[in-house]
């Protein structure tokens, strides 16, 4: 009866898994950065062993038994080492304050598991398979040598009546409950592959048109004062047509490539740089002035030409023609401004090509003004 009772509430604290796999799935969902992401689910899982803790078999004083090492021993592959230490101590603390003749062996068994986690971890870091947490389980299982820290007659006691169903439950706990949660990641990475490609350009990964539209959506929000104003740098490679031409469409695509890395190296994290068309890319720089965008995108072109490519032996160059324009927040919509500055980098086509044009927007009630630059 004693093992039917300790399998049935050990049964009725792993229910408590699908709780924590929702909850490791809104971590994955809202938290963002590995850091971020370990610490977060760290606390899912302490709230899972803590949970169980609260559903224990008390066998006699003080020598309490629950599910809490199958959360702890997951925390190793899906919280990281610094996780797993900080659901360790999150669970070791209440069991010291629980106290009773069981509570050394209670928190090396903690730590047995939390050990588990990490060492498993640092030897299979990719094995997050049904057999890898099978081996898992077998790891933390060894928790079960804790209770040869009591006395010894009554550690035999215990092993005798709770130690094997005590291994199995939790084994069989890992192995489940590890499954759900990799399943739960998988598909959370998936989900995060096709967000991020839905707004990317293939080829240079840049931001494409869709995420300008969803950019400039948000621009209309709730944007804070020092980012209400900007400009748009269009950038365009020039006679881009004769390098696939000449060169190959493999060539044409390493330079699309390699200025549109060239670009990205200067920008802000603040900063969306798009492929806008075929060879343009448009940077929308907030809290810039006219004549930081002017001095940005010189620095740019001059460091694309010293960019150098080679095909079967022979060397070349190419040059990026930009234009600018300025637009602020609730008078000036982007549209506009993206085309001024297509209109400024027209003027860089017809003046010769490799320079910089501005042309500022009109503001309602005054004459548009143009500077060459």
């Amino acid at each position: 009866m004693l093992h039917l009772s300790f399998v049935g509430q050990m049964i009725g604290s792993l229910g408590l898994g699908a709780l924590i796999v929702m909850g490791y799935g809104m971590v994955l969902r809202h938290f963002r950065g590995k850091w971020y992401e370990e610490y977060a689910s760290a606390v899912v899982f302490a709230c899972g062993a803590l949970a169980a803790m609260t559903n224990p078999i008390v066998l006699e004083s003080g020598y309490i038994f629950d599910a809490r090492a199958v959360f702890i021993a997951l925390a190793g592959p899906f919280a990281g080492p610094g996780g797993t230490i900080l659901v360790a101590l999150c669970t070791a603390l209440p069991r010291i304050m629980i106290g009773g003749d069981g509570m050394m062996a209670g928190v090396a068994g903690i730590i047995i598991a939390a050990a588990a986690g990490i060492v498993f971890t640092w030897l299979f870091p990719n094995k997050r398979t049904p057999g890898g947490f099978l081996i898992l389980g077998c790891l933390a299982a060894l928790m079960v040598l804790s209770l040869f820290m009591v006395e010894f007659r009554t550690a035999l006691n215990l092993m005798e009546s709770i130690g094997f169903t005590l291994t199995l439950v939790n084994i069989l706990g890992i192995v489940l409950l590890g499954s759900a949660l990799e399943a739960t990641k998988r598909s959370a990475d998936y989900l995060r592959d096709v967000e991020f490609n839905a707004e990317r350009d293939p080829l240079t990964g840049l931001y494409n048109r869709r995420a300008l539209e969803q950019f400039e959506g948000s621009l209309g929000q709730s944007v804070a004062p020092d980012k209400r104003y900007g400009c748009v740098v269009l950038f365009d490679i020039d006679r881009f047509k004769s390098v696939n031409d000449r060169y190959g469409h493999a060539r044409g695509d390493e330079v699309l490539q390699r200025v549109a890395t060239t670009v990205t190296s200067r920008m802000r994290r603040s900063d969306l740089v798009v492929r806008f068309g075929g060879e343009e890319i448009a940077v929308v720089l907030l809290s810039t002035s006219v004549d930081d965008a002017y001095r940005i995108a010189e620095h740019i072109r001059a460091l694309v030409e010293k960019l150098v490519f080679s095909h079967e032996g022979e060397t070349f160059t190419v040059t990026v023609s930009a234009g600018i324009a300025a637009f602020t927040v609730g008078e000036t919509p982007l549209e506009e401004a993206f085309d001024y500055a297509d209109r400024a980098l027209y003027r860089a086509k017809n003046a010769g090509r490799n320079r910089t044009e501005i042309l500022s927007v009109p503001v309602p009630g005054r004459a548009p003004v143009r500077a060459n630059a």
